[in-house]
């Protein structure tokens, strides 16, 4: 049985804040602004395999992906459980977006 996206997000979805992060030059001066969005994702870590081909593509503290319905950015914030974590790749398919996520500190 085939079940839509967005049964999935309501079923195995766990509710985050999505953190848009936006860059503005006041004066010559780069102001940064977060508009955090409450939403729902799927989170899943990463396999093994995972991490080795994110590692090799530069992104070493990759730690977990996550599946939603909102657009998302390189560079944008996923906060789960009072932790943030940076996007650092995301990929489109249309109804949902995967974010691999890192751990920032």
């Amino acid at each position: 049985m085939f079940m839509s996206f967005a049964k999935i997000l309501e079923k195995k979805g766990t509710d985050v804040n999505l953190i848009k992060i936006t860059k503005t030059n006041n004066a010559g001066y780069l102001e940064e602004s977060e508009e955090i969005i409450q939403t729902r994702a799927v989170i899943l870590p990463l396999s093994k395999e995972e991490k080795l081909f994110w590692s090799n593509a530069g992104i070493v503290k990759a730690e977990m992906k996550a599946y939603t319905d909102q657009d998302v950015r390189t560079g944008w914030q996923v906060e789960i459980d009072g932790k943030r974590y940076k996007i650092r790749a995301y990929e489109n398919y249309g109804t949902y977006k995967k974010a691999i996520l890192e751990a920032i500190g």
